[in-house]
């Protein structure tokens, strides 16, 4: 693989990332957040080469997936911070994709496109995702995304926001990143990104919208998994002025497709989710997306472990 395209950079697929179970005490950040300045970034001769402007295609839509944006050290949870990348590996990656012909859509333009209904698409379209609401997601990509004219969805874990965990945005920088025009908000999860009990065994854990509960049926999940998702899109409306629910990306990717312990759960869920909201997210389909594609559709996750010479490749092949 050419040198450039390894570029130094750390990225990875995995099946979803995603913050911890932790729940730290409520409290608002100590110093104001705001958006930090975009790198500089210069890219090499041979990055320009190994990144060089591809041909036209609206074909499919590659769909990219980021879980915060900043060194490890700012993330509490090792495992959080695997999922995160630096903010310069961030600035690279985004001049890299321009640099190579990429634009970003918004959300309505890709669901349209999905639909097969007619839209207006750059020559080489991307869609730009980020999971959780984490505050660095938003202070380590917006001042890029602006440099860049980019722009990107945010999918928000309503319980951790407005629980007024630390590391997460708060609903006034949200309000403030919804109001830049360069991100659009979108459900992650109520209270529900976490794991349950859901056996006897110590290690019986699984994800809350995927499992049922020891002593649970069928209709108590239902009535456990919805009420969560519903209680999370009326806050986040209540917050955010100009949310439509358009689209769904269940924590850790998973609707019950990667495990469960009620094998109607799937399907079920599935079906209710595709029900509500127009495009559904997961991290186990192709990533690039094709007009009439049925869902879940799937996002290419980007995180420390791999290099950039596979993003290259992935936007290209979608595989995930």
């Amino acid at each position: 693989m050419p040198a450039a395209l390894m570029c130094g950079l750390c990225l990875a697929l995995g099946a979803c990332g995603g913050s911890s179970d932790r729940r730290p005490e409520p409290r608002e950040p100590a110093v104001a957040r705001t958006p930090l300045p975009a790198p500089d970034v210069e890219l090499t001769s041979d990055e320009k080469q190994a990144w060089n402007k591809l041909p036209p295609d609206r074909s499919a839509i590659p769909v990219l997936l980021y879980h915060g944006i900043g060194p490890e050290s700012d993330f509490a949870n090792a495992s959080d911070a695997s999922y995160g990348i630096g903010t310069e590996d961030f600035a690279k990656q985004m001049t890299m994709i321009q640099h190579a012909g990429y634009e970003t859509i918004d959300l309505q333009t890709f669901t349209d496109f999905v639909q097969n209904k007619p839209v207006d698409l750059p020559p080489r379209p991307l869609l730009l995702t980020f999971d959780d609401a984490r505050a660095d997601s938003w202070t380590g990509a917006d001042g890029i995304l602006r440099k860049l004219h980019f722009n990107a969805v945010m999918f928000v874990d309503v319980g951790r926001v407005d629980g007024g965990d630390p590391e997460y945005a708060t609903w006034q920088e949200l309000a403030n990143a919804q109001d830049s025009g360069r991100w659009q908000l979108q459900l992650h999860s109520g209270k529900g990104h976490t794991q349950i009990h859901y056996g006897p065994g110590s290690d019986d854990y699984g994800p809350f919208y995927a499992y049922e509960e020891q002593g649970e049926d069928l209709d108590g999940w239902r009535d456990r998994v919805h009420s969560d998702i519903a209680w999370g899109q009326k806050t986040l409306a209540g917050h955010a002025s100009t949310y439509r629910p358009l689209a769904f990306a269940p924590p850790y990717g998973s609707y019950g497709q990667d495990g469960t312990n009620d094998a109607r759960i799937p399907d079920d869920l599935l079906g209710w989710l595709a029900h509500r909201y127009e495009t559904v997210f997961t991290q186990d389909v192709n990533a690039r997306a094709h007009a009439g594609a049925r869902q879940p559709l799937g996002r290419i996750q980007v995180t420390r472990a791999t290099t950039g010479g596979d993003l290259h490749e992935l936007l290209l092949s979608g595989d995930t």
